[in-house]
């Protein structure tokens, strides 16, 4: 009997759509309504706030000139996510998006932790020429952004985002086309670009999180003390790794019993003995600054180096980074 209804199933188009579409629509629902009930997919992350008006601008600015077709904005919970990109993403950032940016397309790097890791003016050459500051790039250039940002229909935007839930004030609302005088959207692409990921930073990370992104292998990166990029075929320490050494030598002196971890990583393309050597050379310069900085180097674990695979822009691949040793 049963294989007599499978049978008719498959033989008949029309209800196989039915039933396929049945079932679809069921998983579908239980998958999905739970999720507006649920406080860690509802409630705003502490330190996220709403765009600006003009990061809101750049925002849709991203969303014209199709930058989600190559760069993603979620991290996964997993080491090879977290190691790269930062701490894995969580619902609560993204109280205010409509429609979110979450996807798995990585033509070019995931952008969600981008904010702040570059400054305005390296946006903004990037952006304008890619192979300026990443000379193995692919990604086009958009030179087009550097005239005046629309702002005649921003209130109407900021209103129709109040009506789903975007806590905009009328005096915000009032003031969006002040806070647009004089921007370009070149101006209001990077604003939106060094916002991404850092409400997280900002506040606080979730108190609890389902299994998966409380797994183990997530740790590491999560409780990073720092991470040091480098130049492109450079050893030399940045003038900016102070902050990440001084955050470790403070974290080794109110801990008496910790140490350090120093790994270096570096990407696939070219010689991968030379970058690997190019690697445990970064490793030592991080190392060095932390005993200048009175960090005894018996608290200074010394980690093979890391290859990973680059894409894109390969900055996260000329890092060092700084981990809780054992």
């Amino acid at each position: 009997m049963a294989q007599s209804n499978h049978d008719f199933i498959e033989r008949k188009v029309g209800w196989l759509i039915v039933f396929t579409l049945l079932t679809v629509s069921i998983g579908g629902l239980v998958e999905i309504v739970p999720l507006f009930f649920q406080h860690s997919t509802t409630t705003p992350v502490e330190g996220l706030k709403p765009y600006d008006p003009v990061r809101l601008v750049g925002r849709d600015v991203y969303i014209r000139e199709g930058c989600y077709n190559c760069h993603s904005q979620m991290i996964r919970p997993f080491r090879a996510e977290t190691e790269r990109y930062g701490h894995y993403s969580v619902a609560g950032e993204y109280v205010y998006d409509h429609p979110f940016q979450w996807g798995s397309k990585r033509t070019g790097p995931d952008l969600h932790r981008v904010g702040g890791r570059y400054s305005d003016q390296w946006h903004r050459i990037h952006l304008i020429n890619p192979r300026d500051v990443v000379p193995e790039s692919n990604m086009p250039a958009f030179p087009w952004l550097d005239r005046p940002a629309k702002s005649d229909d921003i209130e109407a935007k900021m209103k129709a985002l109040r009506k789903v839930g975007v806590p905009y004030t009328d005096e915000e609302i009032q003031g969006a086309r002040k806070a647009l005088e004089g921007k370009t959207e070149l101006d209001a692409l990077v604003a939106y670009l060094q916002g991404l990921g850092t409400a997280l930073q900002a506040g606080k990370a979730p108190a609890a999180a389902p299994a998966a992104e409380a797994a183990p292998a997530a740790a590491p990166a999560a409780d990073a003390l720092g991470k040091v990029f480098f130049e492109v075929g450079s050893s030399t320490l940045p003038a900016d790794a102070a902050a990440a050494v001084d955050a470790t030598a403070k974290f080794l002196k109110d801990k008496a019993d910790a140490k350090v971890d120093v790994t270096g990583y570096t990407d696939k393309s070219g010689d991968v003995e030379k970058n690997l050597e190019l690697a445990k050379e970064r490793a030592k310069a991080v190392r060095e600054a932390l005993k200048a900085a009175g960090v005894a180097e018996d608290r200074i674990n010394m980690k093979p180096p890391v290859s990973i695979t680059g894409s894109g822009d390969n900055a996260e691949a000329r890092r060092v980074e700084l981990n809780p040793g054992s």
